[in-house]
């Protein structure tokens, strides 16, 4: 059996304690963590979205009529939410986008090159069919 122990103080400081006896998944405490990033009252509103949504904006509206590759959606996630982002997770997303219809894709010598099919209401029913996919 695990004990997690989690202390969050934002800029006010309030702080909340959450204290875990049992198992807990990799998932469930990543849950927790963006819980407590994504409800800080002090973050701009922009902020308070979920990682899927900031890709999604990210994509869609930054790279709407270019080709671009995983590198350019990182380092515009970087610069504009001024954190990193793992690679992989970037690919991730790129890949279900391609998978689902949303993006074509070309090799271009040793990566992928993305582009944006079509973005006439794209991104609303991508993100309308992620959001029933969850509940």
């Amino acid at each position: 059996m695990r004990k997690l122990k989690i202390e969050y103080s934002n800029k006010n400081g309030n702080k909340i304690t959450i204290i875990y006896n049992g198992n807990l998944s990799k998932e469930q405490i990543l849950k927790l963590i963006e819980f407590f990033e994504t409800n800080d009252e002090n973050k701009p509103q922009s902020m308070k979205t979920t990682l899927r949504e900031r890709i999604l904006n990210i994509i869609f509206n930054e790279f709407c009529n270019v080709w671009f590759t995983s590198k350019d959606v990182i380092n515009v996630y970087t610069k504009k939410y001024d954190e990193s982002i793992k690679p992989s997770t970037i690919s991730t997303y790129l890949s279900r986008l391609y998978d689902n219809g949303y993006l074509e894709r070309v090799r271009d010598k040793n990566c992928w090159k993305y582009r944006i099919i079509s973005k006439t209401s794209t991104i609303e029913n991508y993100a309308e069919k992620l959001h029933n996919e969850s509940d």
